[in-house]
């Protein structure tokens, strides 16, 4: 499996990371998707909208997350 990118958004001490960063759609560079192909939405990226309901200009593509793997016990 390819290592992921986060987004991550807001201040020190209130972090948090983007639901693109899990969305099927999105670019290996994070900034990218299929439903904002010249950039994702700064609303977006921050979570000021959940998209997994419409928003202008997605051309009804909308979030939709990525299946993760079994997650493995890294070795201490």
């Amino acid at each position: 499996m390819a290592p992921v990118k986060f987004t991550i958004i807001g201040e020190p001490g209130n972090l948090t990371v983007s639901q693109c960063t899990f969305c099927t759609h999105r670019s290996p560079d994070a900034t990218k998707c299929k439903a904002f192909p010249s950039g994702i939405p700064t609303e977006l990226l921050y979570n000021e909208h959940d998209h997994t309901l419409p928003y202008e200009g997605d051309n009804g593509i909308r979030y939709q997350a990525v299946e993760l793997g079994a997650a493995r016990k890294v070795a201490s």
